[in-house]
């Protein structure tokens, strides 16, 4: 009961219910980008508007802080700061070690368990923000403002969870004036179809002769 659509340019992004920062390869870099190409500004428009929830994914999350340091050159010549988009009150700090983890946590909010992964070199100090995402060990890896308008996470995979998926897109239903749901739509699971695609591959090849070749 949704229609998502990549966006790439300023003019494509219209007046969506929610806006998706993914993550980043070069957060620095695509931060630029946004801001020379004109769709910070458009998102700031959507934020002002009040009307559209926005959420940032990792590397979206950093963008949508106040500021991104590069101190170390990571990402950038020279160790540059860059002023993020100032929609969430958090400051990041890319470090040389990197971040890269499976994670379990609880969405608050919605009391949803969730599972994905943090991969990323930033630290952020998200003190401003409400927490809205606890990993199992106790630690904030997400957080927003109290309108639950604006947010982010550290944790890719947030909305392959069937139970959070649905929640989301159900507020996103009533904030329209339509009915919620109330029920998952469609399953979101990849691994019987990893096992389906393997059991092809081995009755397809000769497993025997690759393992000999692999030394295994």
């Amino acid at each position: 009961d949704v229609r998502l659509r990549v966006v790439r340019r300023p003019d494509e992004l219209g007046e969506p219910d929610a806006v998706i920062l993914p993550g980043s390869k070069n957060v620095i870099g695509d931060l630029a980008d946004l801001q020379g190409n004109g769709m910070a500004s458009r998102i700031l428009d959507l934020a002002r508007g009040g009307k559209t929830e926005i959420v940032g994914i990792c590397g979206g999350f950093q963008i949508m802080g106040r500021e991104i340091a590069d101190p170390f050159g990571i990402e950038s010549a020279g160790g540059r700061t860059l002023a993020g988009l100032g929609l969430l009150p958090v400051r990041t700090e890319l470090a040389r070690e990197k971040t890269l983890t499976r994670a379990a946590a609880r969405h608050l909010a919605s009391d949803c368990e969730i599972r994905g992964y943090e991969i990323h070199h930033g630290r952020t100090d998200g003190g401003g923000l409400a927490p809205l995402i606890r990993r199992e060990d106790g630690e904030s890896i997400g957080g927003g403002t109290e309108t639950g308008l604006l947010w982010g996470t550290y944790l890719h995979g947030i909305f392959d969870a069937d139970g959070f998926r649905r929640w989301f897109i159900d507020r996103l239903r009533k904030r329209k004036g339509l009915a919620p749901l109330g029920r998952i739509a469609a399953v979101y699971d990849l691994e019987p179809a990893f096992e389906r695609l393997a059991d092809v591959v081995r009755k397809s090849l000769n497993m025997d002769e690759i393992y000999r070749m692999m030394r295994l």
